[in-house]
């Protein structure tokens, strides 16, 4: 038996809505429609999935509310299927890219041109807990991770360290030191991009009393920047990418290094056991260019 989606979608929203004219309004469709689904997907199932006894009234019965709890599952792993086939056909073409944290994929967007292959860089962040799953639905071939990954599907690569280094005002006394530690920060206001990754646990842990504006758009953030006198982080991955540089132009600021204990992530480039033999060229050349 073969059975109708579209009907089991009918039923999961009824679960949710609990009445025909809710459930109808909520999938744009007519009452009598859902009514008349609801039917066929009881005539396709063999089994009544609805109390019928009050006028007027229809409630799910223990079997309907089975029926509903398993195919909201169903149609999760429909959806899983049909975005992981596409995803899977998209990246035959080219090596679609993700990292827990931005420094990688801009470090990558820099020398991409160097690199033997075509890649697809995506500037979303995505969390530690969504690295494996993303390599297995194929929404990237290529993660970078702070965590090194060894399972019967995935391995990773070691590739390098990530450190922060501090863009602050010439007048500010910090600005003459060699480097500074994150206690020396202590009190001050910086201007952040909103997604950081683990810098943002890192930073807000380790420099006492700190406020830090967050800039959810980069091309804002550098503008803002250039016309303020807060201070910034950058990092060793960073530095080189146009986007730091133009916070730099107007020479009112100094790069500080940072040097604490705590100011480093390391990194791995995490992939598929299946493409080893196109992934680890890949990642050994960008290890070879990794800055120091």
């Amino acid at each position: 038996m073969a059975l109708n989606l579209e009907l089991l979608a009918e039923l999961v929203a009824f679960q949710q809505y609990g009445t025909l004219s809710a459930t109808a309004e909520h999938l744009m469709i007519t009452q009598p429609s859902v009514t008349r689904g609801m039917r066929r997907l009881e005539a396709d199932l063999g089994v009544t999935l609805f109390d019928r006894r009050v006028s007027n009234h229809i409630t799910l019965n223990a079997t309907g509310v089975l029926a509903a709890t398993e195919a909201q599952k169903l149609l999760a792993a429909s959806a899983r299927f049909t975005e992981t086939v596409l995803n899977y056909d998209n990246a035959q073409h080219e090596i679609p890219v993700a990292s827990i944290a931005p420094g990688p994929t801009r470090f990558v967007d820099e020398i991409k041109f160097q690199l033997p292959a075509q890649l697809t860089l995506s500037h979303v962040n995505i969390t530690a807990d969504q690295v494996i799953s993303t390599l297995q639905t194929f929404k990237a071939r290529l993660v970078f991770t702070d965590t090194e990954i060894m399972t019967d599907e995935i391995e990773s690569l070691y590739l390098g360290t990530e450190s922060l280094g501090l863009g602050i005002d010439k007048f500010n006394p910090l600005a003459q030191r060699q480097a500074v530690t994150f206690n020396d920060l202590t009190g001050m206001s910086f201007l952040v991009v909103q997604a950081i990754g683990p810098w943002k646990k890192i930073v807000e842990d380790n420099i006492p009393d700190a406020s830090f504006l967050y800039q959810a758009d980069l091309s804002a953030m550098s503008q803002i920047s250039r016309y303020s006198n807060f201070p910034f982080f950058f990092s060793n991955l960073t530095q080189a990418t146009k986007a730091t540089a133009t916070r730099f132009d107007n020479d009112a600021r100094n790069m500080v290094p940072i040097d604490d204990p705590q100011n480093k992530l390391e990194f791995y480039g995490a992939y598929l056991k299946r493409d080893r033999q196109t992934m680890r060229p890949l990642l050994q050349k960008i290890s070879q260019l990794w800055p120091a």
